[in-house]
């Protein structure tokens, strides 16, 4: 296989360097402060043919140098237009200056008359042009999806520029929260701002960033939820109230959850949960129709429709329907884990999870996955929400609602308690439990109570997850897909801070007659990852490795050393794809996890007996001083195999290892039953339906397979990820 590797060349720098210092020789001004534009991009493809005096600018994309005619590409952040530069137009002299001086990436502005060419492009004839930004360092090539993942997070700014997709998609973002806001505003809501650095934590269970006020020498907080101080306001007399508010909660990070992220809130005086409903339904759906001027909005192989009125239906009524088991005549939590046995559903950790979790744990397993179109679930048993104010009607829920749709929590609502005495009944609950060690409890927040107790009318209100709402809407599995500048971990050190992946930059550069176009190289970023201490949310703890201990050259070398057959170096190839595309999507270090795919047989065309497989591996790596951490993910994948030896899986790291070459086989399989047997052809959800057939490619794992979940993925997004890593080596892997 070709190193795909290397660092980006940095002589080209010195290159646009040195023309920089001839631009400026010759008396340009290469950064000019200002350009006076008639037209945007977008507002000049509007033009008509034959319109004179259109001045645009942007950023050069695209250059092809035809001898005495040259044609280019310049895009801003809405549209991109093709120009056309002619020697007999701009003179020699100008003409010439352009092809020396201007590269692909730099700002120009340019002055000419719109017209059509003999292929029906509209192009702009270019009477004249000003440099207006040289950049010193070349565009990368085009990216390829999650094998550069990485990258786009910490290079947002080249993402943007290079892909159009991600364009749209913030565009997206920034027409949902106009949408959201105008709404409000036209439904009487004012807009307000609350603290970021409180002095309390308060408003949600969950563990907050702490600092220091130098000046007031005492500890503060960064927000959890603006909700206490928004229903000050409450109290203050403001009838409708809304915040889009960061937060920033210290907590695990994964593809559905960030520790800072956008939350809309809003409350309402005089309301209760069923009236936030109805108002809910129409904000909702008057935002799809904005952005979309439809109800029915695609999102992977999935079509939600936000059109028609949205099902109510209770917890009792859903896992009834899709378990048939009745959570209420099932009081006990002994007699509930007999029901769910009784009927052959597995839920994990059933024996030591207490009522509340096991009803929760038995909607997700059952019910939510299979909501796609909107749906209020309401009725939510008092265990499930301790905090929330019971119902006046029946006692044993809540009167509370969440917005479920396509398997997603979207919005969470309640009719707020307005007791100041229960409030602080429940305060001081949360007080003894983070006394006792809950880090997520909330302390006492007697500034609030204080409020409350001036009193406080009827209210409801809710939460809307921005980031998560953003995804839904963009067909994005990710949050940090939707976050302009996601937290990222820094990286080691300036030198790679220097040569930190810009990427590949493209083959074109030292031929401006060539399209920027080539299949970009990896990415040498990493994301920041969970710090080891932190546990996923089914308490699989989590890695972070910065150096594998061996290089990828040296991991295919021992490959090519130690595997014979074209079958299994093909298997281990996938697996590292595989591997590499997963740390990309989990925040983690794709060098390590693709190396560690690359190397986890490498005894087992050798050793046939399944106690012993995976046991010579682990010898070579450690005599090649592979790290500790990556050595126990290579044992850990064959746990079954080496039980004897007393190996399990504990980590993130394992167990991704384990599902990752695990899936291979079922993809290759299912690339073989196309017409073409290539992998191009296959779309995730095939591979999805194969795994349901037991009888096809049986030797592949199932279990293993669903090991995904164990690190925050579902089977389909898993399979996606697979995919799309294998499509992306299938020549190297024959499909």
């Amino acid at each position: 296989m070709a190193d795909n590797n290397r660092q980006p060349p940095h002589d080209q720098r010195e290159v646009r360097l040195t023309k920089l210092e001839k631009i400026r020789a010759e008396g340009v001004h290469p950064y000019p402060d200002r350009f006076s534009r008639t037209h945007t991009i977008a507002q000049a493809r509007m033009l008509k043919p034959d319109t004179e005096g259109v001045r645009a600018a942007g950023r050069i994309v695209l250059v092809r140098v035809m001898g005495k005619l040259t044609f280019a590409h310049i895009q801003d952040i809405e549209a991109k237009i093709q120009i056309s530069l002619r020697r007999d137009v701009l003179g020699a002299e100008r003409y010439k200056r352009f092809k020396q001086f201007t590269d692909i990436g730099d700002f120009i502005g340019v002055e000419g008359k719109i017209f059509l060419t003999k292929t029906g492009e509209l192009t702009i004839d270019v009477s004249d042009f000003t440099l207006l930004s040289k950049a010193l360092r070349p565009l990368p090539e085009k990216w390829h999806g999650l094998a550069d993942v990485e990258a786009c997070y910490r290079q947002r700014y080249l993402d943007l520029i290079m892909n159009e997709e991600t364009r749209r998609r913030f565009v997206l973002r920034s027409r949902v929260i106009s949408a959201i806001r105008g709404f409000l505003d036209a439904g009487g809501f004012v807009e307000v701002d609350t603290p970021v650095i409180p002095t309390r934590p308060s408003g949600a269970r969950a563990r907050p960033f702490i600092t220091h006020h130098n000046a007031l020498d005492m500890p503060a907080y960064l927000r959890i939820a603006p909700e206490t101080y928004l229903k000050r306001l409450i109290v203050a007399g403001f009838d409708k109230v809304y915040e889009f508010a960061r937060c920033f909660r210290n907590e695990g990070m994964d593809p559905s959850h960030l520790q800072d992220f956008t939350m809309l809130e809003y409350y309402c005086a005089y309301w209760n949960y069923e009236d936030n409903i109805v108002f809910t339904e129409k904000l909702v759906r008057h935002v799809v129709r904005e952005i979309f001027g439809a109800f029915k909005v695609k999102h992977g192989d999935r079509e939600m429709d936000f059109d028609g009125e949205w099902p109510r239906m209770s917890f009792h009524e859903l896992i009834l329907r899709d378990a048939g088991i009745d959570i209420e005549k099932s009081g006990t939590i002994e007699a509930l884990r007999g029901a769910i046995k009784e009927k052959g559903i597995e839920i994990e950790n059933i024996e030591s999870l207490n009522r509340a979790a096991l009803i929760d744990s038995l909607y997700k397993k059952v019910s939510q996955p299979n909501i796609i179109n909107p749906l209020f679930l309401v009725g939510y048993p008092i265990e499930l929400s301790p905090l929330a104010r019971r119902s006046e009607a029946n006692p044993a829920v809540t009167d509370r609602f969440q917005l479920v749709v396509n398997g997603r929590e979207i919005v969470n609502a309640y009719s707020e308690l307005i007791d100041p005495v229960d409030q602080r009944n429940r305060f001081e609950e949360q007080a003894r439990m983070l006394a006792s060690g809950d880090e997520e409890a909330m302390p006492m927040d007697e500034d609030y109570l204080l409020a409350m107790e001036y009193g406080m009318p009827p209210n409801s209100g809710w939460g809307l997850g921005i980031d998560r709402f953003v995804a839904l809407l963009a067909d994005c599995d990710n949050l940090r897909d939707v976050v302009l500048f996601p937290l990222m971990k820094p990286l080691r050190s300036e030198s790679e801070r220097g040569a930190r992946s810009e990427l590949v930059p493209s083959k074109s550069e030292g031929d401006p007659a060539l399209r920027n176009t080539g299949k970009q190289s990896d990415s040498e970023c990493r994301e920041g990852a969970l710090a080891p201490s932190e546990k996923l949310p089914g308490g699989v703890e989590t890695v972070d490795i910065d150096d594998a201990g061996i290089t990828r050259e040296r991991a295919m070398e021992l490959l090519l050393d130690n595997i014979t057959t074209d079958v299994l170096r093909k298997h281990c190839l996938a697996s590292g794809a595989v591997m590499k595309a997963l740390a990309g999507r989990l925040g983690k270090n794709a060098d390590v996890w693709e190396i560690a795919g690359l190397v986890h047989d490498l005894d087992f065309d050798r050793v046939q007996e399944p106690d012993k497989h995976t046991l010579e591996t682990a010898e070579i790596l450690r005599a090649e001083g592979a790290d500790p951490v990556l050595v126990r993910a290579v044992l850990a994948h064959n746990a079954e195999g080496l039980a004897p030896h007393g190996v399990e899986r504990k980590t993130d790291f394992d167990y991704a290892l384990t599902c990752a070459e695990a899936i291979t086989g079922l993809v290759a399989a299912t690339a073989l039953i196309q017409p073409d047997k290539k992998l191009a052809s296959v779309k995730p959800a095939s591979v999805v339906k194969r795994m349901k057939k037991k009888d096809f490619a049986r030797k592949v794992s199932r279990e293993a397979i669903m090991f995904c979940e164990k690190i925050g993925l579902t089977v389909e997004e898993f399979a996606g990820i697979s995919l799309r890593a294998m499509q992306g080596i299938s020549d190297d892997l024959g499909l």
